[in-house]
């Protein structure tokens, strides 16, 4: 049968016009890597969120949409019974290119890290990368933990935290 006219989100992604979706950052839909192994494209967080919005309209099916982004109906699917996670992600700011959602080494020591970067933003601090691995430090020594902030760490967290 026939799928009837496409939904107007269907239509603006398809010309490569960007959905709204409150405030959170954008990115275009880009060409994605497949994961390793697996025959199935990974799709940036800003990707998802498209296609969740595609999902959206009462007029779009799995399948569309599924083949709109070059990838399979059980793909769209997971993502669609992932949406809260994907959302919450999403409007906390989190990088919207990354494709896979690594956790760093310092576990717990990061969380509390960018809980207080942001409410030191919030304060209108200035913060640089020393301050930020001194915090890391101090927060690591004050809950037990054995964790040494690299350089190399900060860059990571960085890109993790956007």
């Amino acid at each position: 049968g026939s799928a009837g006219p496409k939904p107007g989100v269907v239509l603006k992604l398809e010309r490569g016009e960007e959905p709204l979706l409150g405030d959170p950052p954008t990115a275009p839909i880009g060409e994605s890597l497949q994961a390793p192994g697996t025959g199935e494209k990974e799709l940036s967080l800003a990707d998802r969120v498209k296609l969740l919005q595609a999902l959206e309209s009462p007029s779009a099916s799995v399948a569309s949409v599924a083949k709109l982004f070059g990838i399979s109906k059980s793909q769209a699917s997971r993502i669609g019974r992932r949406r809260e996670q994907i959302l919450a992600d999403w409007h906390t700011n989190a990088n919207p290119l990354r494709k896979r959602k690594r956790e760093g080494k310092g576990g717990q020591v990061e969380d509390a890290l960018f809980t207080w970067f942001q409410q030191a933003l919030a304060r209108g601090e200035r913060l640089s990368g020393p301050i930020l691995k001194a915090k890391a430090q101090e927060l690591a020594q004050s809950s037990g933990r054995d964790f040494e902030a690299t350089d190399g760490w900060l860059c990571r967290w960085k890109t993790r935290h956007n």
